[in-house]
């Protein structure tokens, strides 16, 4: 133990002793400013204290201010922009999705169970009763008023080979109930025709059973159609019934949503009611992001590419509602009806006997973070805004749109339009490339220090190649 502090004790003498050889051989050859006063034949004493204080504060200044820059490019990297407008013609228009509050039609219930068969021991007010369960899977704030009253709506539906889906379709309001009249501009088109781009279908969202047009989720092929020109004339306009005049319900739920993309809560919605002619205007943003930003990683920059996730087409709202299903899965064992399929592999349909389980925990569900589900890199947003007037004004027109228009009392008509000839676009762009931060970074020590790459290449070299060929020396002239 003693042998070996005696050896450390010689070699930090060594080693210390070459430091100072060092530092004089680099304070009288280097050409960084400031440091040539070091030498002792240039400050001794209170000067070579004060200078050497000095240069120490103004290196630790270096230090913060190069430490500000990596926190701004590392921590804040991505910069909003806004670019030129675009034409609304590169823009797609929106899909429309349309959604009654209530989820559960009487009229249609009673219809659909005069087409089912019942058994005579069967209570047929029970029955209809129980198909209010199927707000479990949609309304937050439902509860059963009778707890064992799916169990006969369940074995009705089973004897029946009735699926939940089509259950679900054949009670709630759709697209044969709200949407009868509809218009490209002022041309009227066929609602329910098969058609690539006008055409409203039957769909599911988030609110049960629902009617869409230009909504093409799970068509990895289609290729969104866009208005040629803004205001009432180029858009679309339909006219339709919220129910039967005896089950008036509080209004529709219009969703404003990109094509390709799910209606989710998070789409722009307004809500139009009976007796009334409302105007949604469309606002769309286009959303972009640069070459240097797309080489960060996803999580810096805050977005995904398909690239990203080997997918052909990336969406977040298909990515949520995927994490949302497999949730559900793992919680109730089944995905309920108005949730898309996204395995490979067939899921077990939730039915009325799951509801109950379902709903305990549907709060969980909804409130449930998918980090993994960030915003598209190139994408188009929607926002809206919405006013109505009153049905009977249409008296007073002379478009030709209003002729033959038949009225009643839960009769609507609703418009939905681009407001603009140019759409707005936000670029995504790096605050700082990694040349532009050497860049900074050399200003930096350059203004502190007058230091240049060249002046850490000399550092280097003399306190590595230089500080062992004299710690050699040193050691000679010790032994000798």
């Amino acid at each position: 133990m003693q042998s070996y502090s005696k050896k450390f004790q010689i070699w930090w003498k060594r080693f210390r002793l070459a430091l100072g050889d060092t530092f004089q051989e680099y304070a009288k050859r280097t050409k960084v400013s400031g440091i040539w006063l070091l030498r002792p034949t240039r400050t001794t004493g209170v000067s070579r204290f004060v200078w050497s204080s000095l240069l120490i504060s103004l290196f630790i200044l270096a230090v913060y201010l190069s430490l500000q820059l990596w926190i701004k490019f590392y921590s804040y990297p991505i910069l909003n922009t806004i670019a030129e407008d675009i034409a609304i013609t590169d823009v797609p228009f929106p899909g429309i999705t349309v959604c009654s509050p209530q989820i559960i039609n009487e009229d249609r219930v009673e219809k659909l169970m005069d087409r089912l068969y019942i058994p005579p021991s069967y209570d047929r007010s029970q029955v209809a009763e129980g198909f209010s369960y199927l707000n479990a899977f949609t309304d937050q704030t439902w509860s059963p008023s009778n707890t064992s009253m799916y169990d006969l709506t369940h074995e009705i539906l089973r004897l029946n080979n009735m699926t939940m889906y089509k259950t679900a379709m054949e009670v709630g309001a759709g697209c044969s109930d709200f949407v009868k009249r509809c218009f490209w501009g002022n041309v009227e088109f066929p609602c329910r025709q098969k058609h690539e781009y006008l055409s409203f279908s039957p769909t599911t969202s988030f609110m049960g059973s629902c009617c869409s047009f230009n909504y093409h989720p799970q068509n990895l092929s289609y290729v969104p159609f866009s208005a040629n020109t803004f205001g009432v004339d180029g858009g679309l306009s339909f006219i339709g019934f919220e129910g039967s005049p005896e089950n008036i319900s509080t209004g529709l739920i219009v969703f404003v949503h990109h094509p390709i993309d799910f209606a989710t809560e998070a789409a722009s919605s307004v809500t139009i009611t009976t007796n009334a002619e409302s105007f949604i205007e469309v606002f769309p943003t286009m959303q972009a992001s640069s070459a240097d930003v797309l080489e960060l990683p996803p999580k810096k920059r805050d977005c995904l590419t398909s690239e990203d996730v080997s997918q052909a087409v990336y969406r977040q709202a298909a990515c949520l509602l995927e994490c949302e299903s497999r949730i559900i899965m793992q919680k109730c064992k089944c995905v309920p009806y108005h949730l898309p399929n996204f395995s490979d592999t067939p899921m077990r349909e939730c039915q009325l006997n799951d509801s109950l389980n379902y709903s305990k925990d549907f709060d969980k569900f909804k409130s449930v973070r998918c980090e993994d589900c960030l915003p598209n890199c190139h994408d188009v947003t929607y926002s809206t805004l919405a006013y109505k007037t009153d049905i009977l004004l249409h008296n007073y027109s002379v478009n030709h749109f209003y002729a033959n228009l038949n009225y009643s009392e839960d009769m609507f008509i609703a418009h939905i339009f681009l407001t603009r000839q140019v759409v707005p676009s936000i670029h995504k762009v790096t605050v700082m490339s990694w040349v532009g931060l050497l860049s900074d970074l050399g200003g930096v020590f350059n203004l502190c220090l007058g230091l240049s790459m060249v002046s850490v290449v000399e550092f280097v070299y003399y306190f590595t190649y230089r500080l062992k060929l004299n710690y050699k020396m040193r050691s000679v002239l010790m032994q000798s």
